[in-house]
Order: structure tokens, then sequence, then C-alpha cells
């Protein structure tokens, strides 16, 4: 009871409703323009889909019954943001492979991250991670700055597991 229909081209842009906030920053990590508030009714996120042209993801049944996206939407079936991950590779044909790489976004704003130099760099981070990485990138909206930490190779683990289940099911 995911879709109703398969999109006719891959999803690329999104909005989350306020029961989706984890998924919303799953979706910015792996590349996807994930439009997320935490407080919005039910009609200005229904006129914000239709406006920007996003595909809507909700856990709320009685706002897909009302059909006003024209099927434009996914329920989504589970509480943990594996499942539902899982749901959309399976469903929309979102690519859970990091090496696919779109632009990567800020998960905290949905803005294309940008790179920055070492140089620049060294003034924003902990002089630990200054002295050990060499690729930077940051938020030009909220300036916070994001390097391939241990963070990284934690989330690639889990993609990679997300992606093995699937397969496996």
């Amino acid at each position: 009871m995911g879709s109703p229909q398969e999109p006719a081209e891959p999803v690329q842009r999104f909005i989350a409703d306020s029961m989706l906030g984890r998924l919303a920053r799953w979706l910015r990590i792996l590349g996807y323009d994930t439009a997320y508030e935490n407080v919005i009714t039910d009609e200005a996120l229904v006129e914000r889909a239709v406006q920007d042209q996003r595909w809507l993801l909700t856990r709320d049944r009685r706002l897909v019954v009302r059909k006003l996206l024209r099927g434009r939407h996914t329920l989504i079936m589970s509480d943990v943001v594996e499942g539902q991950l899982r749901q959309l590779h399976r469903d929309l044909k979102i690519d859970l492979d990091m090496t696919h790489q779109r632009d990567y976004r800020c998960a905290d704003c949905n803005v294309i991250l940008i790179s920055i130099s070492p140089e620049v760099a060294v003034p924003l981070v902990p002089p630990f991670v200054a002295q050990h990485y060499q690729t930077f990138l940051q938020c030009p909206r909220c300036r916070k700055v994001f390097w391939p930490g241990t963070h990284w190779e934690h989330i690639l683990d889990q993609l990679a597991t997300m992606r093995a289940g699937e397969k496996s099911a």
C-alpha cells in the first residue's frame, strides 16, 4: 500500500511530512532534494508539494485518502528509517549507493554543499580533523563543515547493510 502508482521517471525531489524528519535527513545525505518542516499543516504540505512539484512522503493515511496529490505520494509503512529507505528503494528506485552520488546536501538545510580547501577549513574544524583530513565540504547557508570521518564510514556501512537486506528480501 505504498505508492498508488510508479512514477513515470525517477523521483529526485521530495517533501516529507513532520513524522519523517530522520528519513528527510537520510535522503539529503544521499543527495536527494528533500524539503522538510517539522511544523506544517496538511493543507500547506500538500500545497507546497504541488507548487514545488515534489513527491510527498507521508505516514498519514488520512492525508493520502484525500486524493489531492493525484498519485504523487508514497505512504511510508515502516516506523524505522531503514525500512523507510528500503521501501523508497523498492517503490521509487531511489539509489542507496553513495558511489552514484548526486550533489552532497546539508542534512539540516537541504542546500548543496560546496567544496572548501583545507586552509579555509582549519579554523572551522577541531584540530585533530584539520591534521588528518584534506577533503571538506561546507553548507553555504548554515556554514556547517563536513569531512569524511568515521561517521561517514558508519553511514556507508548502514547503506550497504540496507542494500544487502533489500537483495535478500
